[in-house]
């Protein structure tokens, strides 16, 4: 009896390799493929990137801003409304906004909810923006 059930037992064991094997072996050529995919999707990232931080290079946000005096810095009070109703003024979406400052949209979001203040460098900015109009604004981001 211990010999059927000893043979019983290593059929199975075999016929259970058997089927795992058949159904991992596709598998496993199809996760090679996909590393090899993903290989390449990785170099082609890496030279989208340089390329854009090439052009990113040639083209720069805070140039385009007209520069505000120390005087007007110091005088100047940004709060959370007057950030909301400046960019509402130029017809500007967070988006367009934060790329004029150098900034993100999260960050803009921080500002006009008065959960963050804007930096010297981008309060200098905001504060070169009270004086430009709608169209001059379009201008600087296209």
């Amino acid at each position: 009896m211990a010999d059927i059930k000893t043979a019983l037992r290593e059929m199975i064991i075999r016929l259970a390799k058997q089927e795992v094997n058949a159904k991992v072996r596709p598998l496993e050529k199809r996760i090679v493929e996909l590393r090899e995919c993903c290989r390449l999707q990785k170099k082609l990232v890496a030279e989208l990137q340089a390329n854009v931080c090439g052009c990113a290079a040639s083209v720069k946000p805070e140039e385009k801003v007209p520069k505000v005096s120390p005087e007007d810095m110091e005088k100047a009070r940004l709060t959370p409304a007057l950030i909301t109703a400046l960019r509402k003024r130029l017809d500007l979406s967070g988006n367009q906004f934060a790329r004029l400052v150098g900034a993100n949209r999260n960050t803009v979001s921080g500002w006009e909810s008065g959960k963050s203040k804007p930096l010297a460098a981008s309060k200098a900015k905001i504060i070169a923006l009270r004086g430009i109009s709608r169209t001059k604004a379009k201008e600087l981001l296209g």
